[in-house]
C-alpha cells in the first residue's frame, strides 16, 4: 500500500510538473494591442485615444515572418511578409483605398538598416530576471533599452519571453536589436504621452495558407516609390 501511495504521489507530480512546464514556440500567432495609452496634453490625449485598440497581429514560422496590423479604424491597413532566410519582403500598404505593393530584397533596404545599425550602436538592452510578469500563460523577463549617452527622450522597455522562437525583427524600430526573446508586451512613457502595447491573444498553430497574401487591387512600386509616397503623405511607417 505504501508502494503504491508513492507510486500515486509521482505520477500526479509529474503530471502537474508536465501542465506546468513551458514548451518552446516555434510557429503560431500573436496578437498585440495598444491597451493603454495617456496624456497630459488633451489634444495628444486625443491623438492616443485614437490609436488606442490598435491592433497588431505577427504570424510566424520557421520559413516565414508575417505582420498584419490596422490603424484608425480601419483606415489605414498594412501587412508586410518576409522570407526569413533571404529577408525578402512583400509589403501591402492600404490607406482609405489608397493600394500599394512593395517587393524588396535585403539589399534593396540596406540603406535604410545601415541608419538603424548606426542608431542602435549608441544603445544597451539591460535585462531584470528578477522583474517578471507572465503574460497568456509564458514567463517574461523585463528588458529597457538604454542609450549610452542618456540621449533617449523617453522610458521604453519590455516583457519579453525566451520561449517565443520568433523574431523581434517583425517588430518596427526593433529590428536592429538582439533580445533574449520575443517582446509580449512593451511600454513608452515620456514627458509628452505613455502608451502601453500588450499581447491579448496567442496561438500555437498555424495554416500556412496564412502566408499567401491577396494582392488584388494593389498598385505594385519600388521600395525607392514607396518611400517617397510615404513622405509626402506625412510619414514613413518605420520604413
Amino acid at each position: 500500500m505504501k508502494k503504491f501511495s508513492v507510486l500515486l504521489f509521482a505520477f500526479v507530480l509529474g503530471s502537474l510538473l508536465s501542465l506546468n512546464a513551458q514548451k518552446n514556440l516555434s510557429e503560431g500567432m500573436i496578437k498585440m494591442e495598444i491597451t493603454e495609452v495617456s496624456s497630459d496634453n488633451p489634444q495628444v490625449a486625443a491623438q492616443l485615444e485614437m490609436m488606442k485598440g490598435t491592433q497588431t497581429e505577427y504570424y510566424f514560422n520557421k520559413d516565414k515572418s508575417l505582420v498584419s496590423s490596422s490603424m484608425m479604424g480601419g483606415m489605414i491597413k498594412m501587412s508586410y511578409l518576409f522570407n526569413n532566410a533571404d529577408e525578402h519582403l512583400t509589403l501591402l500598404f492600404d490607406a482609405m483605398g489608397q493600394k500599394m505593393m512593395v517587393e524588396s530584397t535585403k539589399s534593396e533596404r540596406s540603406d535604410m538598416e545601415a541608419e538603424q545599425n548606426e542608431a542602435a550602436a549608441n544603445v544597451k538592452i539591460v535585462y531584470d530576471e528578477n522583474d517578471t510578469k507572465e503574460i497568456l500563460g509564458y514567463k517574461c523577463i523585463k528588458a529597457k533599452i538604454e542609450s549610452e549617452d542618456g540621449q533617449i527622450p523617453m522610458n521604453f522597455y519590455m516583457y519579453v519571453s525566451p520561449d517565443i522562437l520568433a523574431s523581434n525583427k517583425m517588430i518596427q524600430g526593433l529590428q536592429a536589436y538582439e533580445l533574449k526573446g520575443f517582446p509580449l508586451e512593451m511600454v513608452m512613457d515620456s514627458e509628452q504621452m505613455s502608451m502601453t502595447f500588450t499581447t491579448v491573444e496567442l496561438l500555437d498553430k498555424l495554416d500556412t495558407s496564412t502566408f499567401v497574401l491577396n494582392t488584388t487591387g494593389y498598385t505594385k512600386m519600388s521600395f525607392d516609390e514607396f518611400q517617397q509616397s510615404m513622405g509626402a503623405m506625412g510619414g514613413g511607417m518605420g520604413f
